[in-house]
């Protein structure tokens, strides 16, 4: 089987979730830009002066390039420092998203697509408190910053698609949202890319949105003081393929000093298929190269040739977080010199606390087309191979249906034990808390009508609580008085964590078995030790797919 029913289902239902929001940006944007108290202001980078615009309450500084734009030669090259400008350089608009296709194939590396974006998008949105005449004692002092890297696959998505105003006003934080590249422009490797020697050390490429986000982190190291954030204290948070990402972060040597703590939404990295290495995922750029036209030598210079939109509508033929024909970073390579279980196991990584955290039902989202016995069985095989008829006796079909087994065994197997796991590697070393998030009334991030299915506490379904802000379909204003407390207490710990001084009171860390957990529910809060057996951790250890556990 070649493409599962399943997998569709996945690609149908994350490009419409996630690519949707991708030429409708939140509405907060327009909110400040559009204030009725709303007024410019400046801050100086290193590269110039930007203008922005403060309103509501906020300020806010959109488009600002943290790296010149990685066009003609610079495609598939590291990211270099944005070019001076004179004079003063608008900040009040989003710049262009990255290049990406959307549609029910291309989110997977799959191919074809519509595609949008530019090439010249590496910026960032920076948003802060203002500052309040009255109340703060001291104007100038610096205030915590925390840096979002947004998920969608690898391929889809961008810093604009969150809003992190409340996070800003309410929490008194200087909130950074990213762009980085994205499909191929962004995670793909050939042996081409090692006979340039760019990136000092071998590198076969494969990492270049990785670069970005740690160019990114560098600008704020830089810069983040004249908007009023301090340098010496960023939390980098991030949900799904960005905490993949975060966690490839943790495990290179070039982040030491970049951030301070870190937030792991729904991202574990030690599911197998997510951890590939450099030399492995290089053999499949020339095939790639060869689909393109580019069948001579110089087979980089002639990808590089080539219009944006024909790479982002290739198809990959390399392997990454979602299995073959995706994309994602690689390990063993002049970024990252060695895989992050690895890493972790060995001590070999930026030591920082560290919070690591899942839904309950994270795999709802991708299984609305389990609609009967036989597909359920005939999925169940295709993702668990060997231990598809283990995984089968494991999670029998109840009265809630297929789609609901099949997603149970989804959410345990490449979500909950891996972050368990994770906790457990990570605890060894640095101060680790984890959480599940398990709101099951969580307002749908699309129309109801189009999953058929409860979706409970799905993948992505903690985003709006922990901004505070609607996000897609998941509105705000549907939320119950429960929810939005549920909400406050989630924002208030993302922005407490290192600060609150009875942070681990409310909140304690996982020790070596990596539990006890918090289960954030709008009913109450509860310390959890019951995470292992719910999510039938011992099982999938047992299995080929188990997260990967170095020692």
């Amino acid at each position: 089987m070649t493409r599962s029913w399943f997998r569709q289902a996945a690609i149908a239902v994350m490009a419409l979730a996630l690519g949707g929001c991708v030429v409708t940006h939140p509405g907060a944007v327009d909110s400040v830009r559009f204030a009725s108290d709303r007024s410019f202001v400046e801050a100086r980078t290193e590269a110039g002066v930007v203008r922005g615009v403060e309103g509501a309450g906020v300020r806010a500084f959109l488009g600002v390039p943290y790296a010149k734009a990685p066009v003609g030669d610079l495609r598939w090259r590291g990211p270099r420092p944005p070019e001076p400008w004179d004079g003063v350089r608008d900040a009040t608009r989003l710049g262009s998203d990255c290049v990406q296709a959307l549609g029910r194939k291309a989110i997977l590396g799959g191919g074809g697509g519509l595609v949008v974006g530019s090439e010249d998008c590496l910026f960032v949105n920076v948003y802060g408190p203002v500052p309040d005449q009255v109340l703060d004692d001291n104007l100038s002092r610096l205030r915590p910053v925390m840096v979002w890297l947004h998920g969608g696959a690898f391929t889809i998505g961008s810093g604009a698609n969150y809003d992190p105003s409340r996070l800003a006003a309410e929490q008194g934080r200087v909130v950074v949202t990213v762009n980085f590249r994205l499909g191929a422009l962004g995670w793909l490797a050939h042996p081409g890319f090692d006979a340039e020697g760019d990136g000092g050390a071998r590198n076969l490429g494969g990492n270049w949105g990785l670069m970005d986000q740690q160019a990114a982190l560098r600008w704020v190291h830089e810069n983040i003081g004249a908007f009023g954030g301090d340098p010496g204290d960023v939390t980098l948070f991030a949900e799904s393929s960005g905490a993949w990402s975060a966690c490839y972060l943790m495990a290179s040597p070039g982040s030491e000093g970049l951030f301070h703590r870190v937030i792991l939404q729904s991202g574990p990295c030690l599911e197998p298929q997510s951890l590939n290495a450099a030399k492995d995922q290089a053999p499949g750029g020339p095939p790639f190269a060869e689909a393109l036209g580019c069948t001579e030598q110089g087979q980089v210079a002639c990808l590089r040739a080539l219009p944006a939109w024909r790479l982002a509508r290739a198809p990959s033929l390399r392997s990454g977080i979602n299995g073959p024909g995706s994309w994602g970073p690689v390990h063993t390579d002049a970024t990252v010199p060695t895989s992050p279980p690895e890493a972790f196991a060995s001590g070999r990584f930026t030591w920082v606390p560290v919070i690591v955290g899942t839904n309950t039902d994270e795999g709802r989202l991708f299984a609305v087309e389990v609609k009967d016995m036989e597909r359920y069985q005939k999925e169940t095989v295709w993702l668990y191979g060997a231990d598809g008829e283990r995984a089968l006796e494991r999670y029998p079909v109840g009265a809630d249906g297929p789609a609901v087994a099949i997603a149970q065994s989804f959410t345990d197997s490449r979500f909950s034990c891996p972050a368990e796991a994770l906790r457990r590697l990570l605890a060894r070393h640095v101060p680790v808390h984890g959480y599940e998030f398990a709101d099951a009334e969580a307002p749908f991030l699309l129309p109801d009508w189009i999953s058929g299915l409860d979706m409970g506490a799905y993948h992505a379904s903690e985003l709006a609580y922990v901004f505070g802000t609607s996000w897609l379909f998941a509105d705000t204003g549907r939320w119950t008085p429960e929810q939005r407390a549920l909400s406050d207490r989630m924002m208030r710990l993302w922005a407490g964590f290192g600060h609150d001084p009875d942070f681990e009171q409310d909140w304690p860390r996982v020790n070596d078995g990596g539990g006890p957990i918090v289960v954030f529910h709008p009913e109450g809060d509860r310390v959890d030790a019951t995470f292992h057996d719910r999510h039938h951790c011992g099982f999938w250890g047992g299995t080929a797919l188990g997260a990967v556990e170095p020692g």
